[in-house]
């Protein structure tokens, strides 16, 4: 599938290739609504408490359906404490590899640190830390996630095609032994009530249960913020290459994060690479058919260093390895009179253009094709090639 965009008059008109599509809505039953594990935290000091009057329940150790205001759960050197609310002076040791069990009939949620959540919540107290982790249907879930991973003002359009590439991505995690899934862009962002609203509860509930698939089995739904144009063959940035990934045009314009710039001093650099005493040149030695850097050479004042084009967007902090290098000097006025000037300092300009790995769905160019009119299911074909959108099945995983 593909899109052109026409200029007359200099106005851009969107017309899209394929014939017109629209969602069937399936209801499927609250009980055959698959579950999902989400980590939200792991920290050594915690605190829990319900929203109102309403009591929390806590299960787990000792406690059988203890009626409860709040928790706090305190982890010094080896030792794990709890205590609650109403009976502060009261203090529990806790066994290692403990399970605590945390809900509420409440519908404004269990507030964990400055976030509420619904659903259940279990505490799992390990040797190092307690990972605090939400177990909820996968459609609330989704309603939090649109709207953590998207604005809820953009249109409604991008925000289903953004419901259904979530509900595929978080239905093929199988995670590990305690949870699913994580809830940052590890994986991908959920903060619990705080982000669902109407229209992300909309968007979701009128793409109930469809989910990408390809020849039968769920996808790997990636998506990123910007590609900068175009986006990335998924085998370019991972040693897995996928058909359904594979690069394609991206009309992510009008967009803050399409064009952007980063200044490093030399300081900076050799703070960052010690170990060649900076840098002071950059060669790149291959890139990616879209234009992405996938190899460089760095030169600095002890040595040289070669890395991927990804390791140097993680070790400076980039938006994306779609990118270039300038070196540039900075001088300093001695005397305007004279208009005499020295080099202070050298610089590394980073130009780059988009943000993210770059592979799949561009939200920014979902946005701008659902601005013009394009529905959900035809930006989602845009960007996963040769996919099809179908109710879920287990037999897709």
């Amino acid at each position: 599938m593909g899109f052109k965009i026409i200029k007359n008059s200099h106005k851009f008109y969107l017309i899209g290739i394929l014939t017109f599509c629209v969602f069937q809505n399936y209801s499927v039953s609250a009980a055959s609504e698959p579950l999902i594990r989400v980590l939200i935290s792991k920290q050594k000091n915690l605190r829990i408490r319900s929203d109102r009057s309403i009591p929390l329940i806590i299960r787990g150790q000792e406690f059988s359906n203890k009626k409860i205001k709040g928790l706090t759960l305190k982890k010094v050197n080896n030792k794990t404490t709890i205590f609650f609310d109403k009976n502060k002076q009261k203090i529990y040791d806790v066994k290692n590899k403990s399970v605590f069990e945390v809900k509420s009939f409440d519908g404004r949620g269990i507030w964990v640190g400055q976030k509420r959540y619904s659903g259940i919540i279990n505490l799992l107290v390990l040797d190092s830390q307690i990972l605090v982790i939400n177990i909820l249907g996968i459609e609330k879930y989704l309603s939090s996630v649109v709207g953590s991973e998207m604005p809820a003002k953009w249109p409604l359009e991008a925000l289903k095609a953004q419901a259904i590439a979530s509900r595929t991505y978080a239905l093929k995690q199988k995670g590990n032994q305690f949870y699913d899934i994580d809830s940052t862009q590890k994986n991908q962002v959920y903060n619990g009530l705080e982000s669902r609203t109407y229209k992300t509860s909309r968007a979701v509930r009128s793409t109930r249960s469809l989910v990408l698939t390809y020849k039968n089995k769920l996808i790997n739904a990636l998506f990123h913020s910007s590609s900068g144009g175009i986006t990335e063959n998924s085998q370019d940035v991972w040693k897995t290459q996928y058909p359904y990934l594979s690069s394609v045009k991206d009309f992510d314009r009008n967009n803050p994060k399409l064009r952007w710039r980063k200044k490093f001093s030399k300081k900076e650099l050799e703070s960052l690479f010690p170990k060649i005493g900076g840098i002071k040149k950059i060669e790149i030695l291959n890139i990616t058919n879209t234009g992405r850097v996938k190899n460089v050479k760095l030169f600095g004042n002890y040595g040289s260093y070669q890395m991927t084009g990804v390791d140097l967007r993680k070790k400076l902090d980039l938006k994306s390895n779609f990118i270039r290098f300038k070196f540039i000097e900075d001088k300093k006025i001695i005397s305007d009179n004279e208009n005499y000037s020295i080099p202070s300092e050298n610089f590394l300009i980073v130009l780059g253009q988009g943000s993210g790995h770059g592979v799949g769905m561009s939200q920014w160019g979902a946005r701008f094709l659902a601005s013009k009119g394009i529905k959900a299911e035809r930006i989602l074909k845009h960007f996963y090639k040769g996919v099809k959108i179908k109710p879920f099945n287990k037999n897709f995983l």
